[in-house]
């Protein structure tokens, strides 16, 4: 069966012994909390791992009514980016430098440049793995315990519990795809002292 954001919100408050709502929009104290933090904790679940089910490569427009003072051309974040992971021209890594400001992409390129990037976005609830959402669940269900009980102890349990869904997650996420052929040519361009531009990032 499809699940809904409602359906991870009352699982959560299942978890600590809640009563189930029936709408994000219901005026109560748990319909404020879910929609108070539950986007924040999926977004920052999303943005601190490479998750592949949640990847998506976008095409990145030139601005062209932008100029910047480094002369780097300006391209558009699409919307709904949670974070960027790699920048393409024409299906290969970029080599050289580049950064985000704002909604905007700043790299050496033009309008005739092709340019595309890997990026996070988020899936609906229907195409979370399970494990993945079971780890959603646990860390809603903790703010839950110290929002709605300030049951410091049951919070924690639910965290550690979560974490435990989170690993596994991981672990199965990360087998979702098959080895990548080693680009020798990016590692020695990489050794000679041209920069990928996303450094620290992963």
């Amino acid at each position: 069966m499809s699940k809904t954001k409602i359906d991870i919100v009352n699982s959560a408050l299942v978890l600590v012994g809640d009563n189930p709502i029936t709408s994000l929009d219901d005026q109560t104290t748990q319909a404020l909390v879910a929609n108070t933090l539950l986007d924040d904790i999926v977004e920052a679940e999303l943005f601190e791992t490479r998750w592949r089910f949640a990847l998506n490569t976008s095409v990145s427009t030139f601005v062209s009514s932008k100029t910047h003072p480094t002369g780097l051309g300006v391209f558009q974040i699409p919307s709904g980016t949670i974070r960027i992971w790699n920048v393409l021209e024409r299906g290969k890594s970029v080599l050289g430098e580049w950064e985000m400001e704002g909604d905007k992409l700043l790299i050496d390129a033009d309008a005739n440049s092709d340019i595309a990037i890997e990026r996070t976005v988020e899936p609906h609830v229907a195409y979370w793995p399970p494990h993945f959402r079971m780890a959603i669940i646990h860390a809603l269900a903790a703010v839950f315990c110290m929002g709605l009980t300030d049951n410091d102890d049951k919070s924690k349990l639910l965290s550690a519990v979560g974490d435990t869904y989170r690993r596994k997650a991981r672990a199965q996420d990360s087998g979702q795809s098959t080895p990548r052929v080693v680009n020798t040519s990016q590692m020695l361009a990489s050794r000679r002292g041209v920069r990928s531009g996303n450094e620290g990032l992963i």
